[in-house]
Parts: C-alpha cells; sequence; structure tokens
C-alpha cells in the first residue's frame, strides 16, 4: 500500500477530456486557441482542432473554449481521471458534469430558461469565466476601485483584513513581470517535463520521456509540491515557458497583484482568496472580465524587483488577477463536476 502511494508520481497515465469539434459550424476564428490556459487548441486550414504537442491531450476541462465559441461548435466531453497511484481520482467523483442545477426540477431545464429566477449574485457566479481575450480598451482607476472597494468588505479571520493590493497599469511593467515569470516557469519544465516538450511544436515527440534523474527526482517533488507538479499544471507552465508569444498576462491592461501580512490572523491565503473572489465577481458584474494568474508567486525569486513595486519581507503575494474589457463574449455557463457531499 505504502509503494503504491509513490507508484505514478509524475505524469500518470490518465483519462483525459476530449475535445470535439462540429466542423460545419466552425469558422476558424481562433477564439477558442486563444482561450486555451494550456495551447491545447489550433487552428489548421481554419478549423480548430487538438494540438498534438504532448503524449496526451491535456486538457483540463475548463471549458473556455465552449464558452468563447461564437458557433458552439465545441465541445468537451469526458473528465480527468487517474485510476492509481499518488494521483488516483477516478474514486472521487461520482456521475460526471453537468450544467448548473440551482433549483429544483432545473436539471431538466436549459439555464436560459431559469436564469431569471435565480438572483444577480448567482447568475454572475454561474455565468463567469476566466478571460484570457481582453480589449486595449484602458481601465480607469474610479473603475478599479470600485472593484478592490468589493475586495476590502471581503470576511477574514479576526476580522484581521491582512491583504494590500499593488495594480499595476502600465504595460511596460506589466511586461517585464511576464519576462520574470516565464524565466522560473522555463526553470519548472526543465525538472518536470521531458526535455523535446520544452519547445514549442506541433506535433510534438508524443514518445518522450522524463530522464533518469527526473524519475528518481520527482516522486519526492511531487509529494512536497502537488499542487504545481500536477501533470495538467505542467502544462499550463509549459505553454507560458515555450512560446515566446504567449503572454503571462494575456496583454490586460491592469494587474492587480492580492498579497497578503504574513502576520496576519489564521489562514492568510483563504482571507486572500475570498478578498479575490470579491474582486472577481464585482469586476464581472460591471462588465468587466478577469483571470487569476498565480505564477505571479514567481516574484518570490526576484527580492530586487519585488522592492521596487514596493512589496516588503512582511508581504507574501498571493495571487494576481488580470483585468480589462473582455474581447468578444467570454462569460457564460459550463458544465463542472458535481458536488462531493457528505449528509449528516
Amino acid at each position: 500500500m505504502g509503494l503504491e502511494k509513490w507508484r505514478w508520481a509524475s505524469l500518470p497515465p490518465a483519462a483525459f477530456p476530449r475535445f470535439q469539434l462540429d466542423p460545419e459550424k466552425c469558422t476558424g476564428c481562433g477564439r477558442c486557441a486563444e482561450a486555451c490556459p494550456i495551447q491545447l487548441t489550433e487552428i489548421v486550414d481554419k478549423k480548430a482542432r487538438p494540438n498534438r504537442r504532448y503524449d496526451h491531450f491535456r486538457c483540463i476541462a475548463c471549458e473556455n473554449c465552449m464558452a468563447v465559441c461564437p458557433r458552439g461548435a465545441i465541445r468537451i466531453e469526458g473528465e480527468y481521471r487517474v485510476e492509481k497511484g499518488f494521483w488516483k481520482n477516478a474514486d472521487l467523483f461520482a456521475g460526471g458534469k453537468t450544467w448548473p442545477e440551482p433549483l429544483p426540477g432545473s436539471r431538466d431545464r436549459k439555464f436560459s430558461e431559469y436564469e431569471k429566477e435565480l438572483t444577480e449574485t448567482e447568475r454572475v457566479i454561474y455565468k463567469r469565466r476566466s478571460v484570457r481575450l481582453f480589449q486595449k480598451k484602458p481601465v480607469s482607476r474610479e473603475l478599479i476601485k470600485r472593484v478592490i472597494e468589493a475586495g476590502r468588505f471581503a470576511p477574514s479571520a479576526g476580522n484581521n483584513q491582512p491583504w494590500k493590493f499593488v495594480v499595476i497599469d502600465n504595460p511596460k511593467v506589466i511586461d517585464e513581470i511576464d519576462v520574470l515569470c516565464r524565466k522560473v516557469c522555463r526553470f519548472g519544465t526543465f525538472l518536470m517535463l521531458p526535455k523535446a516538450w520544452r519547445e514549442k511544436k506541433t506535433p510534438g515527440d508524443q514518445e518522450a520521456r522524463l530522464s533518469l534523474w527526473q524519475r528518481l527526482f520527482l516522486p519526492i517533488f511531487v509529494r512536497l509540491n502537488p499542487g504545481e507538479t500536477d501533470q495538467r499544471a505542467r502544462g499550463g507552465i509549459n505553454s507560458v515557458a515555450s512560446d515566446p508569444q504567449y503572454h503571462t498576462f494575456f496583454h490586460a491592461p491592469v494587474l492587480i497583484m492580492v498579497l497578503a501580512d504574513k502576520r496576519g490572523v489564521g489562514s492568510i491565503e483563504l482571507d486572500s482568496g475570498i478578498c479575490g473572489q470579491n474582486i472577481v465577481l464585482a469586476a464581472h458584474s460591471l462588465g468587466l472580465g478577469t483571470c487569476y494568474v498565480a505564477i505571479i508567486t514567481a516574484l518570490r525569486f526576484f527580492p530586487k524587483y519585488r522592492k521596487q513595486l514596493g512589496i516588503g519581507d512582511q508581504w507574501k503575494i498571493v495571487t494576481s488577477i488580470a483585468l480589462g474589457y473582455p474581447l468578444g463574449k467570454v462569460d457564460n455557463v459550463v458544465e463542472r463536476e458535481q458536488a462531493r457531499i457528505s449528509w449528516v
């Protein structure tokens, strides 16, 4: 049993969600490819298709490609399932993905049929999507302050309000941070991915395998840092690291860094996450778009640059929120795994 927990600690055999396209509806607009956080979709001969860069189509089932498609040409089928080893999750889910089911009998109705029966807050929650397609239009500081104000009134342990924000609306500074984050991601791919996968190639070498030193090192690294070593996360890190055209923050006009005081009460990360979600929901209710970008934590390796941004040692970088006006319709309902509930 003990050995089983260590088996398949890196790149375990898994069933991945599958990209399905209706070629009659697809116009090759490219929005799906631009919205995919792991660059698993590409446009060839004016049609979308899976980008076979890796040995698997490492889809994370965010379904943003479906949400942004103006023609409804895309469907993601299936779920991510690992049957054995450290990452085993097949026993944690029941039934598969479903559309929102907030009301009795809503499973048998389309969202559009009962949307008006929901509160405005519920509608924003169900329709909010991570936005990676932004207009170049700037966001006024008055509007930025308005969404941060929603974050200010989030609950926190002991009412300690540990958060602080660094707001960047200078594109040159955002580009500088992008370069630094990409350097750290590049090192991450050196540790966690086969050499052949570290360069953007289509199709990629699907027979590539980890080196001996990686196979010896990664089981330990996985146990210490599971959140950063899941194979789906590695695909996202590699997207940032391998493609010179990829921008960590999607050329959003505004970047809000969410910091937490290390001396705060209780879980400062949880409190900061609640604060961030208040900001995100307020932004989408106002017609803005957002995307959480946790790769910003890579700045911990650049103390001089942190100092330039006014981030003292007492502050921990928790996450960042890319903010701007969406390019076209992005917010939309998608399917999600059913809730794991134990009734007592």
